[in-house]
């Protein structure tokens, strides 16, 4: 409950276009659970960790064709 009064006030400052100090607009928006701290979301981080396994294995596979080409396999 305590979030929704919380938005319930925010929303209504920014409607009526009130001064809030930035101490009651921390506590607004840190009960609201709204971080100011840079954060990434799950799905960037798994898509760079997707994106690094892919480099790696596009890494291993030019060592591979590589050796192929040397050894005048291909």
């Amino acid at each position: 409950m305590k979030a929704q009064k919380a938005k319930e006030e925010l929303s209504r400052c920014l409607k009526e276009n009130k001064t809030i100090t930035i101490r009651k607009l921390k506590k607004l928006l840190t009960d609201i659970n709204f971080s100011l701290e840079p954060s990434e979301s799950k799905e960037v981080r798994y898509l760079k960790r997707e994106i690094r396994n892919l480099i790696k294995a596009n890494k291993k596979l030019k060592r591979k064709i590589r050796r192929l080409e040397k050894d005048g396999n291909v």
